[in-house]
């Protein structure tokens, strides 16, 4: 860590990397084995011993003997300035036990939790497992409330609304709605899928919380298209097992979509009718995050970024969509 910390000392400025450039110099008895310690350049420490004895006027080492000595001002000199190096060894300490516990909250969308967050919380807590992480499953709507309200101190959910300044966004991946079918559904022979034809079968939808949900009945209103909604609920798990039952068809998003459900469902993309979502990390602006918070953002951003669901392996869906064949 770099210490640039000063001190003035008469008209001179004193940094605290030069007084512990002396101080290993001191101990080691050597410049190139305290630039190695420090991991500094060995001209670098002999600047910072020249800098002191400069501001002091005093001569602190006899370089003419091997390995270099102490002058008896250079032993004085040592003698005081050990309980300051000694102190500055004790607050790195703590800082660094302090990065290493702690408590947060952290809320995300229930298909998140099961599918997407394993990983990175098993990562986070094999490298701080003194940290407390405590995790909060929830629809859109509550999670922006609770880091409002600062019960969450992140959430992993969509994009806040761009009118709100007090939320700050850092964006992972993209998503997009898709519509869920049982396999070789009628459906998927039209191209492309228009929001009438899906609304001609039984819908199924997030619950009311949910932004995939507000944006799909928003466009519904507008194109004045009458539907039946015979199941909402926020876990996609089950939206898709009742799809695949036929109780009806979804729109969901397709982060959602996992290898085990290619053989259980129809999926056709809806770009044309949707725009894309963000996916990402909120928080309340200026709200102090500590070092552990900071620590599982940064895990969450190596893990989640640029996440994309792979469409290759949906034979069904794009099989069918291609040769315009139905379903009886």
């Amino acid at each position: 860590m770099p210490l640039t910390c000063q001190a003035h000392v008469g008209g001179d400025v004193i940094e605290l990397r030069e007084i512990i450039s002396f101080y290993h110099v001191a101990r080691l008895r050597s410049v190139s084995k305290a630039a190695r310690r420090l991991e500094l350049g060995q001209p670098t420490v002999t600047t910072h011993l020249r800098k002191l004895e400069d501001e002091f006027g005093i001569t602190l080492f006899d370089r003419i003997k091997r390995p270099i000595q102490l002058t008896s001002e250079g032993s004085i000199f040592l003698e005081l300035i050990t309980p300051i190096v000694d102190s500055v060894d004790t607050l790195k300490n703590q800082m660094d036990y302090s990065e290493r516990r702690g408590s947060f909250v952290v809320g995300a969308y229930p298909d998140l939790v099961l599918h997407h967050l394993p990983q990175p919380i098993q990562s986070f807590r094999s490298q701080y497992p003194d940290v407390r992480l405590r995790l909060i499953a929830r629809p859109y709507g509550p999670l922006i409330q609770l880091v409002k309200s600062g019960e969450l101190d992140l959430a992993l959910c969509s994009a806040p609304p761009s009118d709100d300044p007090s939320l700050q966004f850092t964006e992972l991946f993209d998503y997009s709605a898709v519509l869920l079918t049982p396999p070789n559904h009628e459906l998927l022979g039209l191209q492309p899928i228009q929001l009438d034809d899906a609304a001609r079968w039984p819908l199924i939808l997030a619950g009311p919380e949910s932004l995939t949900r507000r944006t799909v009945e928003q466009a519904l209103r507008e194109r004045g298209v009458n539907y039946d909604l015979v199941l909402e609920m926020d876990n996609t798990e089950l939206i898709k097992r009742y799809v695949e039952i036929g109780l009806g068809v979804a729109i969901a998003s397709d982060f959602t979509l996992h290898p085990d459900d290619h053989d259980k469902l129809g999926v056709a993309r809806l770009d044309h009718l949707f725009p894309s979502f963000k996916m990402g990390i909120c928080t309340l602006k200026g709200k102090f995050l500590g070092k552990a918070v900071s620590n599982f953002i940064d895990t969450l951003v190596g893990d989640l970024t640029g996440f994309h669901q792979e469409w290759s392996e949906w034979n069904t869906a794009r099989g069918l969509a291609a040769s315009g064949r139905s379903a009886d």
